[in-house]
């Protein structure tokens, strides 16, 4: 394997290897590597869905998305997150599906609307963009570490309402329409605004701006003034790794400790093609 780190506080590249076929201790090498630079980007992986499956099943159990439109028909573990539907064709703006898919280009954190969010999250670029189509990478454990002493202080047993349907909210489009689109039912959960990352027992901010609703116990304009400040404070260039992607670069990232964002790009006539499989999490997010 070939190392090389891509930003001074997040995250490094592996070539010289193959995920299709890897052996056991290779894989324990990329997950400490996992663990200590949170993203992993691996260059010229020309793979199949099938390889990318068996690959994060190597990570333990991988999720259904609740969005029906973006599942692969044939095999469900993955999430088209693309502009075209399964036959090539750029789905048009207006529709529904393209329309929640736009949401992405806000900043997030995959799964943060479930009881138990993913661990992380594995992105194949299949047809990529040259124009726009990068995706932003924020480590949060820096941004939690960095924050005044008052701060900290004042956020350390604060809880927040993540809710799968506040992403549609925030879309003009969706919000208006009485279809806004077939997804599993998803119940609001309530997470901790800090969080203690299980395997490296580190503190980060879990943010997740696309399903924050609100701060439970706090005045609704007082709680989104102090969201709105972290998330600014969180996504400073300092913080941030952002991927310029070429065709079957893979991309792994640990959700528990970073979140992230896609650049926009002319969806209605470039096409972008990626497939995700998303690691189920192993556990409720622990309060620092």
């Amino acid at each position: 394997m070939r190392i090389k780190q891509i930003h001074r506080n997040i995250g490094i590249s592996i070539e010289g290897i193959n995920l299709s076929r890897i052996d056991n201790n290779t894989f324990q090498e990329i997950k400490e590597l996992w663990m200590k630079h949170l993203i992993i980007v691996f260059p010229n992986q020309d793979i199949s869905d099938e390889d990318h499956i068996n690959f994060g099943k190597k990570f333990g159990e991988l999720e259904v998305h609740p969005s029906l439109s973006h599942r692969s028909s044939k095999n469900p573990e993955i999430y088209r997150v693309s502009n075209v539907d399964e036959e090539g064709k750029i789905i048009p703006n207006k529709e529904t599906s393209w329309q929640y898919l736009k949401q992405s280009w806000l900043w997030h954190t995959d799964s943060s609307f479930r009881k138990i969010p993913s661990n992380g999250s594995i992105l194949h670029g299949i047809s990529t963009t040259n124009e726009g189509g990068n995706t932003l990478f924020a480590n949060m454990y820096k941004a939690y570490d960095d924050l005044e002493e008052s701060m900290k202080q004042k956020i350390k047993n604060l809880k927040v309402v993540h809710d799968h349907d506040f992403i549609i909210s925030l879309s003009d489009e969706l919000s208006k329409r009485k279809n806004k689109g077939n997804y599993d039912k998803l119940d609001p959960v309530i997470h901790p605004l800090v969080r203690k990352h299980p395997s490296t027992k580190k503190k980060s901010l879990f943010l997740s701006p696309h399903t924050m609703v609100k701060i439970v116990d706090i005045d609704d304009s007082e709680g989104r003034e102090l969201l709105d400040f972290l998330i600014e404070h969180s996504i400073q260039s300092k913080y941030v790794y952002k991927h310029i992607w070429n065709n079957n670069d893979i991309v792994m990232w640990d959700n528990r400790c970073t979140m992230h964002s896609v650049e926009p790009f002319d969806n209605n006539t470039i096409k972008r093609i990626m497939h995700r499989v998303t690691l189920v999490g192993d556990q409720q997010p622990m309060m620092a």
